[in-house]
């Protein structure tokens, strides 16, 4: 499902055997996202995301990058618990349709309101604070996106960023194509920048393709 793993194939679906059975429903879509080369989050990543919700009692929640709506549906089903709702941008019309679907299935539907937009053209329009924001699109425009955001947390509000450990290739040292110099330095930048953020307390986990974790302080 989406990028390589920077770590065992093994490990991951070792993790993966150790989550609770998921439905049919979000097997279809795994299968979609891997047929179709759709990038969407691990099943490890969207249960910890969900947890994440469920523990911190998040009702206000963003996701920036829909796709075709899988970390959506954690997402979902965690604020169904809190008693919150999802607000998801995404520009690909067609991704965000497929979506709407998925979710209506799920019987999901009304917990999101769903956003046709690119999120640097809505984020400056959007009313928050947010208690939870996911983050999980163009990897280029993770410092624009940041910028928008951070208003946006809430006081003790999370926001998670997915992928920034770019399949391990921050990691100095590591080998890659030099096609990617540019994003790797470029990410490696971000995660800098992100684990200085004034006001935030951060942490980063080495699952799925790397989670940043920042907490705004009270």
């Amino acid at each position: 499902m989406g990028d390589p793993l920077f770590y065992p194939f093994e490990l991951e679906k070792y993790l993966e055997d150790l989550l609770p059975d998921r439905d049919e429903l979000l097997l279809e879509m795994e299968k979609a996202a891997l047929e179709e080369t759709i990038p969407v989050v691990t099943p490890s990543v969207g249960n910890f995301l969900q947890l994440l919700i469920e523990i911190c009692g998040s009702r206000s929640v963003l996701e920036i990058g829909t796709a075709i709506g899988y970390s959506t549906m954690y997402l979902a089903q965690g604020v169904r618990k809190t008693g919150g709702k999802v607000v998801t941008v995404d520009m690909n019309r067609g991704r965000m349709e497929r979506a709407v679907k998925y979710l209506q299935r799920a019987g999901l539907d009304g917990q999101v309101e769903f956003s046709i937009e690119n999120a640097l053209h809505c984020l400056p329009k959007i009313s928050g604070p947010f208690d939870f924001i996911f983050m999980d699109a163009a990897k280029g425009e993770y410092d624009q996106y940041l910028d928008l955001l951070i208003p946006l947390v809430n006081d003790g509000g999370i926001l998670v960023i997915d992928n920034v450990l770019f399949r391990g290739w921050v990691v100095p040292g590591s080998a890659y194509d030099a096609k990617y110099n540019t994003m790797v330095s470029v990410m490696r930048n971000f995660l800098d920048r992100l684990v200085h953020l004034p006001g935030f307390k951060v942490s980063i986990l080495p699952f799925g393709d790397g989670l940043a974790i920042a907490r705004k302080e009270r």
